[in-house]
């Protein structure tokens, strides 16, 4: 089949950043024979920075290719300017798709502010298979971010944009998302009364290719044998518990503790890493790591830090597929998916981010009984196996392909 995935978010190979999942997808169905085209935005909301002077066509493998649509850019991740982007993205990628060959299917995900372009759009006048990519829930994240008096208001303001995700969603094909309910928010707006074709596929990561780079020897770097070390690798951004990072230490410090955070990343918050890291012994700074690298630190840790605000409604972040596959003991702030794998499986502990101290609390326990450390870092490396990317994607080719025949059955 000729497949077009669209989204113009996530780090594209190259950009020395883990695998993102519309770069699995691409990969996978590609394997599977398929011809692939990825449109995403030559501006780089990871990293704030341009990819090309204006559209390029870059080949992954023989049959999967990345289009860059050239767009506007911004440099905060609320603001108007990546409002401006996302529309801009939508109405080129709409223009563009326009006279191209047609898709059988088009996989994507997309801003709802895009008020159906360009995916829906393109499936219309192509009369192709359209299928969504459930993978956060906004604009719900920024109600759930604003203060709660400014909550019912926001609602408010959104309510086009919930009827315009609504009627688009009523016009799917199938869908797809990485947590339950993310995939339950999907279907609960579906008022048609045939239920549309649904899977869930975990992003997960290449178990086998990072254990093998966990036991590389490309860095300089010792960990003393007294010491237990953990760490948060990602986005040093405001979603992210930081803030409690940085005071874990301090309490930590003053407990005469043998744990040490390593933190590893950038963002909007890294000069206050870095401040902190300079007057903390056991706090460190790593910088901005390239996967393999990163993989290398994971081996010498012990616990893995999944540390986000109250104000996040993530569900299964990527990092948690890093720390099983690495087979660290987790701690974790959410209180969604990812919470019930933890505690299901025995595999670390849920903190409560707004509890002065809990994570500290926490670490020091964990780090004081070697035991308990040492049986769940055993359980987490058993279940990384079950988020390899090979076996969580498997099952995407046959599900495109079944759900593309049935809908044209019944177009």
């Amino acid at each position: 089949m000729k497949i077009w995935l669209i989204n113009p978010y996530g780090p594209i190979p190259g950009e020395g950043w883990r695998d993102y999942s519309f770069t699995m997808f691409g990969t996978t169905l590609a394997a599977a024979g398929h011809n692939v085209i990825w449109w995403t935005s030559n501006f780089s909301h990871h990293f704030k920075t341009y990819r090309s002077p204006g559209w390029e066509d870059r080949a992954v493998s023989a049959n999967f290719t990345i289009r860059l649509v050239p767009t506007s850019s911004y440099r905060k991740n609320i603001g108007l300017g990546r409002i401006i982007r996302d529309i801009v993205f939508a109405v080129r990628t709409t223009s563009r798709g326009k006279i191209e060959p047609r898709p059988d299917c088009i996989l994507y995900y997309e801003s709802p502010l895009t008020f159906g372009y360009a995916a829906p759009a393109l499936a219309k006048y192509h009369k192709s298979t359209l299928i969504y990519d459930q993978m956060d829930l906004w604009p719900e994240l920024i109600v759930k971010s604003a203060p709660r008096r400014l909550q019912s208001i926001l609602n408010f303001l959104f309510t086009p944009v919930y009827a315009t995700r609504r009627r688009v969603f009523n016009k799917l094909d199938g869908t797809i998302a990485l947590a339950k309910p993310y995939l339950e928010s999907v279907l609960s707006d579906i008022y048609k009364s045939d239920p549309i074709p649904c899977a869930l596929i975990y992003n997960g990561i290449d178990v086998d290719a990072f254990r093998t780079a966990m036991h590389q020897k490309t860095i300089d770097i010792e960990k003393p044998a007294t010491q237990k070390w953990a760490i948060f690798a990602g986005s040093l951004g405001p979603s992210y518990d930081i803030k409690n990072l940085i005071s874990a230490a301090e309490n930590l410090k003053s407990k005469n503790s043998n744990v040490t955070i390593l933190i590893a990343g950038d963002g909007p918050l890294r000069n206050e890493v870095t401040s902190a890291a300079q007057k903390l012994e056991n706090l460190r700074y790593l910088g901005k790591l390239p996967p393999h690298q990163l993989a290398e630190i994971y081996g010498l840790c012990d616990i893995g830090l999944s540390a986000y605000t109250s104000a996040s409604n993530v569900e299964m972040p990527d990092k948690f597929y890093d720390y099983t596959a690495a087979g660290l003991a987790i701690l974790n702030s959410l209180r969604g998916e990812v919470a019930e794998w933890i505690s299901n499986h025995q595999i670390g502990f849920t903190y409560d981010p707004n509890i002065k101290d809990d994570l500290a609390a926490k670490l020091h326990r964990l780090a004081s009984d070697a035991t308990l450390l040492e049986e769940m870092k055993s359980r987490s490396y058993q279940l990384g196996t079950y988020f390899d990317m090979k076996k969580q994607s498997k099952n995407l080719a046959i599900f495109l392909e079944n759900t593309v025949q049935y809908s044209e059955k019944n177009r």
